[in-house]
């Protein structure tokens, strides 16, 4: 800690605040601790390697994005110092943690979306059953669930597809995988009956998107899982992409009018790539 005293009447002469000198040298003193137990090497020694490691330790413990970077700054501040100094040849610095962009495609991993869907399926709710299978094996939004109706369906033991009406008002035919077939044809044998054509039926006639987005929240609460249909809209299209679909093909299931907006997922598969070799340690 033989550089410490020197460091503090350094910031001290920068003008800078009473508490921001402090906090730069508690966290700096803690940097220092955890070097000198790693190593037998002086502050002399200090390497590019050693920072990577300090950041990797500060992610791996509980505190926040925020404070992690604080932390940097601080640390940041004392190599400078070191370096203007004499005391390490190299000017070194830690970069900040990026803070990940809040809007994610990915959807539910396949854990998340196992529990889900046993979930629900355990329940042996038909209609609850008929919602997660159509959103999941469609790709279709929530407010053309909603106005799905049974004029729109086609099925057969083999086959089936549903005319969905988009943005837009544009219209397009999605086909139907057996596990969805198999989950309508089952509701279709317990639907409450109503003047309305509307597929799904809840107590007070047709469903809404909220009455959509309890039920989801109510499953997805009970399994520890965010999920939203907009979120199963989303899951579906990275998988798709992940298999190597064509992004032409997708973009028609999911209804998109650009192109662009589907290969919003083709760009997520690439932040997975690049995460996976950066992660890499050796």
């Amino acid at each position: 800690m033989a550089y410490i005293k020197v460091f503090e009447e350094y910031l001290k002469g920068q003008d800078k605040s009473n508490n921001t000198v402090s906090c730069y040298i508690r966290d700096t003193k803690v940097f220092i601790g955890w070097y000198n137990n790693r190593t037998d090497y002086g502050l002399d020694k200090l390497i590019e390697l050693d920072l990577v490691e300090y950041k990797k330790h500060m992610q791996n413990g509980t505190d926040s994005i925020i404070t992690i970077n604080r932390k940097i700054a601080s640390v940041n501040a004392f190599l400078g110092w070191l370096h203007r100094e004499g005391i390490i040849e190299r000017e070194l610095s830690i970069k900040p943690v990026k803070v990940k962009e809040t809007r994610q495609y990915r959807g539910l991993d396949d854990r998340e979306l196992r529990k889900l869907r046993a979930e629900i399926h355990r329940t042996g709710d038909k209609m609850h059953i008929a919602i997660i299978e159509i959103l999941l094996g469609t790709g279709i939004r929530v407010s053309e669930l909603v106005d799905l109706k049974l004029d729109d369906i086609e099925m057969t033991d083999r086959k089936g597809k549903i005319a969905v009406l988009g943005k837009g008002n544009a219209l397009r035919g999605v086909p139907l995988n057996k596990d969805v077939r198999k989950a309508i044809a089952e509701y279709l044998e317990v639907r409450s009956e109503s003047a309305d054509e509307c597929l799904l039926i809840g107590q007070r006639g047709k469903m809404n998107r909220n009455a959509i987005n309890v039920i989801l929240k109510k499953y997805g609460d009970r399994v520890g899982i965010v999920v939203t249909p907009h979120k199963i809209r989303h899951t579906l299209g990275y998988k798709l992409v992940k298999e190597g679909k064509p992004i032409t093909t997708i973009q028609e299931i999911l209804g998109h009018d650009n192109i662009q907006t589907t290969n919003i997922y083709t760009l997520t598969t690439e932040r997975d790539k690049i995460e996976a070799l950066e992660g890499l340690e050796w």
